[in-house]
């Protein structure tokens, strides 16, 4: 028998976690576009880290981990993944909640989806699950205009699945109504405020890993990647991080400078502060550092690390005064 949350819906997006949260925020009766709901959760970020046990050994992200919390904390709702060690119960659960009307969001590694077609691991991918019947669940994914109609057991390996880095522990939030949203431009002043902290302070532990102080640890290091054996895969995923991948290209500064416009309508305070087209240059950097990564990626020799190296190094210098002043906004709070 086939159950779906009543009144369900999915508008295609191109980032994972702020479609869904759009998506279920729509459900609920508030018009929050994708742009919008990246930007409350202060969706911007950059991460570097190294290791032989990953792949590719320097990993990079350009998306901030705390997207989900933030947003939810923007408008006032308590949020914290859930976690559940058993898979029998997980899905137990997960059924319940469809079964009352409510939307689930769910983390899953990509790997086991089937519609990717893919056997790289992505554990942190966020879903929305809608409905069920007999041996599948019904999911909304990103850009796929269709539901998805996924296997319990394929479900559960990518509730269950990840890598040397990450391991899913079958991560879900059911977003239950009604929801009471604050002022938009109040929660938007906040959510500035948020990024330009997150990404100064670069949530500090551990130290030289994510946010501006990440950027410069990747700028000091990238020219030793020629001494990996696994350099080419390392461009490629940082090539792959800025334009593909869900980022809506730019590292996401596309996405968020949609987010600076929707701001920029109601609040021209907010816009000559933060304007959407410096924002939008920035994105054109990220862009232009992602091609000369894609090209070191195709090269016999890895002789352009240094292009890039201090590439990154503007584009860091470029954020830090954009965001300068912003962290501190206290009379936005």
């Amino acid at each position: 028998m086939k159950l779906m949350v009543p009144g369900w819906r999915h508008v295609p997006g191109v980032h994972c976690a702020s479609t869904a949260i759009s998506d279920v925020m729509n459900f609920h009766g508030h018009a929050l576009d994708e742009a919008d709901c990246f930007g409350l959760g202060a969706g911007l970020g950059f991460a570097y880290f190294e290791s032989e046990a990953m792949s590719p050994t320097r990993m990079t992200a350009t998306r901030n981990r705390y997207l989900e919390e933030r947003f939810f904390t923007s408008i006032k709702v308590p949020f914290q993944w859930i976690i559940e060690p058993e898979p029998e119960k997980a899905e137990t659960y997960l059924q319940k909640y469809l079964d009352n009307g409510i939307p689930v969001l769910l983390r899953a590694d990509i790997a086991y989806l089937p519609h990717y077609n893919t056997s790289t691991h992505f554990p942190p991918h966020v879903i929305v699950a809608w409905g069920h019947e007999d041996n599948s669940v019904f999911i909304a994914d990103t850009g796929w205009k269709e539901l998805q109609k996924v296997s319990w057991d394929d479900l559960s390996k990518a509730r269950y699945g990840g890598n040397a880095y990450i391991k899913n522990r079958a991560e879900h939030f059911p977003v239950q109504g009604p929801l009471q949203l604050p002022d938009f431009k109040k929660a938007a002043r906040h959510a500035l405020a948020i990024q330009a902290k997150d990404l100064k302070e670069g949530n500090a532990d551990p130290p030289g890993i994510f946010g501006f102080a990440g950027m410069k640890t990747a700028v000091e290091k990238m020219e030793q990647w020629k001494a990996s054996p696994d350099w080419k895969w390392c461009a490629r995923w940082f090539y792959q991080v800025i334009e593909k991948r869900g980022t809506g290209g730019g590292a996401f500064r596309h996405l968020y400078s949609s987010f600076l416009e929707n701001l920029q309508r109601l609040d021209p305070q907010s816009g000559r502060l933060a304007p959407p087209s410096g924002m939008k240059e920035i994105a054109g950097n990220w862009t232009e550092l992602a091609m000369i990564l894609k090209e070191i990626s195709e090269q016999e020799g890895p002789s352009s690390l240094k292009e890039a190296s201090r590439a990154l190094a503007a584009i860091r210098k470029k954020e830090m005064s954009f965001f300068e002043g912003l962290a501190t906004r206290e009379d936005w709070y």
